[in-house]
């Protein structure tokens, strides 16, 4: 899988929120792939396709993450697998994800057909409680 499938099959499963794919050429570094709004939630969602059990973020998306993740804004990291596997992790443990990559507890770890609906409710507020 690549990041861009990743993408194709987020925008494509999920139509109902609208999505706006972030080109950081000409934006600040670090800022996550994907903005999504729904039903007056908002979500920032860095999209990733792990190596093995290594998920790679730069120091300037960690930072991001988490910084904006402070704010309560709800920021994501969808992580895509060649295993036909997908796993979602609140952007506030972007250290976490870094270092132990797959093996740090996702909020939710699917496997195809994907559960979309679960998706779509973690990332706009619907089954979220807290920081997440």
């Amino acid at each position: 899988m690549k990041e861009i499938s990743l993408w194709h099959n987020l925008k494509r499963n999920l139509k109902e929120p609208i999505w706006q794919r972030i080109e950081t050429g000409g934006t600040g570094r670090g800022i996550p792939d994907v903005f999504g709004a729904w039903k007056g939630q908002c979500c920032w969602v860095e999209l990733k396709i792990a190596r093995g059990n290594k998920v790679y973020l730069s120091p300037e998306q960690v930072a991001w993450l988490i910084k904006f993740g402070q704010t309560g804004l709800p920021t994501f990291i969808l992580v895509g697998t060649n295993k036909r596997k997908m796993y979602l992790f609140s952007g506030m443990e972007a250290r976490e994800v870094l270092d132990y990559g797959l093996k740090h507890e996702p909020i939710l770890m699917l496997e195809a057909p994907y559960a979309w609906e679960e998706i779509q409710g973690v990332l706009f507020n619907e089954n979220r409680s807290g920081g997440r």
